[in-house]
Parts: structure tokens; C-alpha cells; sequence
């Protein structure tokens, strides 16, 4: 706790911008002008008599120096104060940073030293680390990945225990694959500040999706073709990779297929979230949709960046949603999607593997 303080009182000192250090530099810039104008005695007893030295270099009243000098002490004093008490708010806020890690056997930078310094808080940082050992990019054993990911509510609940609501936030981020990043994004909603972030293939940097929104959005076809009677659908979400009607139809071979394909997308097409945001809620509008033409079972198959997987978990209500299974796509499979997990909503109670 005395490091963090540490840590954030220089953060404040040398890069936060604050009323405090405003004060502060206001009241030095002016103490530094009222010491040139100050009239300074000294008188120092001898055996000869007291010596007087006596320094003037106002030309005016000494009083109006002194004013200005106590001024000055003032706006420094007041403007400290101000620092002590927004460091120690900041430390009363917690920020659980959780970065998912399951593509890639190596030992990068944690995304919780990438959160920026602009989100407030003490950060608190948990890793869920699903990676299997030789087999690098490869979920060989997805049941161990789902024990993994079981305890994460609990964990989530003691690092938040105690602390007022308002002052807990999440940041997000991962290398893993799409039904893990979505049950992640399911597990820790949208009832909190979130900062979604992503990992820069090119610049191997977590970066925040901090660039303009280009405009570009889903184009949502096949809505109008659903039967009355259909209970279950294939939802395609093309916002990366092309998902393929013929990869879909090897495991769901009747279901009606509906499909969201983002304008001229690419694997650098999210770094918005203002974009991300709006994504979500066509995401979002297109289940509540098909809820409304009577779907109760969704399977998914989500072709997305890291981050925009985590946030449309975190948008899917967990009540009032259909029951959605998120299919996890592996080219070099002849099944191209042989394992999916059923996700925690609408009334189930915990993750589902399915394996085909």
C-alpha cells in the first residue's frame, strides 16, 4: 500500500493534471516573485554591539510583500492538500485488471502494466492462464480451460469485496480463444466501468482501442427468412475473418444461418471504441431481434478481435437473452468447429462444453 502511494503521488507530481498541482505551481510562481521583493533584518549580537544587516529590494511597503508572500504559502499549502486528498481517493479506488492468456506459450508484457495511468486506482491484476504446455496456440483439453475460467466469479467477488461499487472498474484484455474471451466478457457483464484493450500484433504492445470511428458497421442480413417455428438459428459474425456458410452447415446443418458482416473488415478494423461500442449494440439488437420471432437457442460463431469478443460477452444479458453457444473455429480440424461452450444465460447455471 506505501509503495502504490509512493507510486501514485509521483504519478500526480510529474503527470496528472488536478486543481492541487495548479495551485501549486501558481502559489511557487508567485512566491518566487515575492522573494525578490521581500525585506529582509538580521540582527546578530557581538562583543562590539549587535550587527544589523538589513536587505531591501521592494522600493514599496514590506507589508505587500509579506501579503504576497503569505498568499503564496497559501495557494501552496491548500494546493498539497488537495494532491493528499485526491491520492488517497485514488487509493481507495480499485481497478482488477484481467488478461486472458491462452494462445501463445511465451512470457510478454501483463496488460496491467499497459493500463493507462488516466484510469484511476489501485490496480489489481488477474491472469487467467489457460495455455497447455508443448502445444502452443492450441487448446487440446478445453475442460481444463472451463475449470480455469469456473472460479473466476469467486475470485472477482474477493477482490471486490468491501470496496464501495462505485469505486471498482475492470479493465479487459487477452490472447484466447473466442468462446473463452466471451464467456469472460459473460462472467464479468457490464454492471462496471470497463476499459476494453487489445494486444498490437505489429508493435507487440497492449494498446487501448484509442483511434477515430471509421463509420463503418454490421451489415445484418437473413433476419426476414426465419420460419415461425424456428427455435434455433446459426448466428454468423464476420468482424475479422470470413465466417463460411459451408464451414457452419458441417455442424449445423438445418438451423437458419444469420449473418453480420462488417464493412470492409479486417484484423485492424476495432481500435475504436466508440466504433466497438456501436457494434455491440447492433450485436445486441440482432439477438433481441431474433428473440422477439420466438429463437430461444443461438449458436454463434463469432470470427472477432480479442476485445470486441470480450464486449459483446459483457453486453449479453444473462436473463432475458436466448441460450447461446459459442463455437470455436480451428482451420486445420475437418469439423472446423469441434468444440463450442454453451454459455452461462438463460438459466444455466454454469458453462457447458459441447465437443463434436
Amino acid at each position: 500500500m506505501l509503495n502504490h502511494f509512493l507510486r501514485t503521488l509521483i504519478d500526480w507530481v510529474f503527470r496528472r493534471r488536478s486543481a492541487g498541482l495548479t495551485l501549486i505551481r501558481m502559489g511557487a510562481a508567485l512566491l518566487s516573485a515575492a522573494a525578490v521583493s521581500l525585506t529582509v533584518g538580521l540582527t546578530i549580537p557581538t562583543k562590539d554591539g549587535p550587527f544589523v544587516f538589513s536587505w531591501d529590494t521592494s522600493g514599496g511597503p514590506a507589508v505587500i510583500s509579506y501579503g504576497i508572500f503569505a498568499v503564496a504559502v497559501a495557494m501552496i499549502v491548500g494546493g498539497a492538500l488537495l494532491v493528499i486528498r485526491d491520492v488517497r481517493r485514488e487509493n481507495r479506488e480499485k481497478i482488477v485488471v484481467i488478461e486472458a492468456r491462452g494462445l501463445r506459450d511465451w512470457q510478454g508484457d501483463p496488460l496491467e502494466k499497459a493500463v493507462p495511468i488516466s484510469m484511476r486506482g489501485r490496480r489489481d491484476a488477474l491472469i487467467i492462464d489457460v495455455r497447455q504446455g508443448l502445444v502452443d496456440g492450441q487448446i487440446v483439453s478445453p475442460e481444463r480451460a472451463l475449470q480455469k475460467l469456473a472460479g473466476v466469479p469467486d475470485d472477482i467477488s474477493r477482490r471486490t469485496n468491501g470496496v464501495d461499487r462505485a469505486d471498482v472498474s475492470f479493465a479487459l484484455g487477452g490472447l484466447a480463444p473466442v468462446p473463452l474471451l466471451f464467456l469472460l466478457g459473460v462472467i464479468v457483464d457490464d454492471e462496471h466501468r470497463t476499459l476494453f484493450m487489445d494486444w498490437d500484433r505489429k508493435a507487440h504492445i497492449w494498446r487501448p482501442l484509442d483511434e477515430a470511428d471509421d463509420g463503418r458497421r454490421f451489415d445484418v442480413t437473413g433476419l426476414g427468412a426465419i420460419a415461425g417455428s424456428t427455435t434455433r438459428v446459426a448466428l454468423c459474425v464476420s468482424a475479422s475473418y470470413d465466417v463460411l456458410d459451408a464451414d457452419v452447415r458441417l455442424v449445423e446443418p438445418t438451423a437458419p444461418i444469420i449473418r453480420m458482416d462488417l464493412q470492409d473488415r479486417s484484423t485492424a478494423s476495432h481500435w475504436s471504441d466508440a466504433k466497438q461500442q456501436q457494434l455491440a449494440q447492433q450485436f445486441l439488437d440482432t439477438v433481441m431481434a431474433l428473440s422477439r420471432q420466438g429463437v430461444t437457442e443461438i449458436a454463434l460463431f463469432l470470427a472477432a478481435p480479442a476485445s470486441l469478443s470480450l464486449r459483446l460477452g459483457t453486453v449479453y444479458d444473462k436473463r432475458n437473452l436466448p441460450g447461446v453457444t459459442v463455437n470455436q473455429f480451428e482451420q486445420a480440424d475437418a469439423r472446423k468447429f469441434p468444440w463450442a461452450v454453451r454459455m452461462p444465460v438463460a438459466g444455466l447455471a454454469t458453462p457447458e462444453l459441447v465437443q463434436r
